[in-house]
């Protein structure tokens, strides 16, 4: 099993050819959308995305998503937990699951870490973390 905390994750320019990393890509900006991949070399396993405020200390988890032939071997469980211990203290929330029996399936199995309606604070709702023709951008 791999390490999620967050000491244990690289940058892009520390990612290597030998052994399976996470890999973490900041967000362009801040409050906007950043992801962790689990890599192994320049090969993606999976990858989830998510918004952290420092501000305002809340994180909406955006999308995770693991490679067909990768999945139900804990990669999903790892880039939760690794996403998860960026920002233990904060509040957070989830997009909308839908309707998908795989992601249904996942979110039964994981639990959920937060929450399946977005709450953004206004530094992530600038930042387009909740798209605008998404309902939840009305609550604020």
């Amino acid at each position: 099993m791999i390490d999620p905390a967050p000491s244990r994750h690289v940058t892009e320019d520390q990612a290597d050819e030998y052994g399976l990393r996470l890999v973490l890509l900041r967000p362009a900006t801040a409050a906007g959308i950043g992801s962790i991949q689990l890599r192994l070399g320049h090969t993606v396993f999976g990858e989830i995305r998510f918004s952290l405020c420092g501000i305002d200390r809340r994180a909406v988890l955006v999308h995770v998503e693991v490679e067909e032939k990768h999945r139900r071997r804990g990669a999903g469980r790892v880039l939760v937990a690794a996403a998860a211990a960026r920002a233990r203290r904060y509040d957070w929330t989830t997009l909308p699951i839908g309707q998908d029996p795989i992601a249904v399936a996942f979110w039964a199995r994981v639990g959920a870490i937060g929450p399946p309606s977005p709450y953004p604070c206004t530094h992530q709702a600038e930042q387009g973390v909740v798209p605008a023709e998404s309902r939840w951008t009305q609550w604020w």
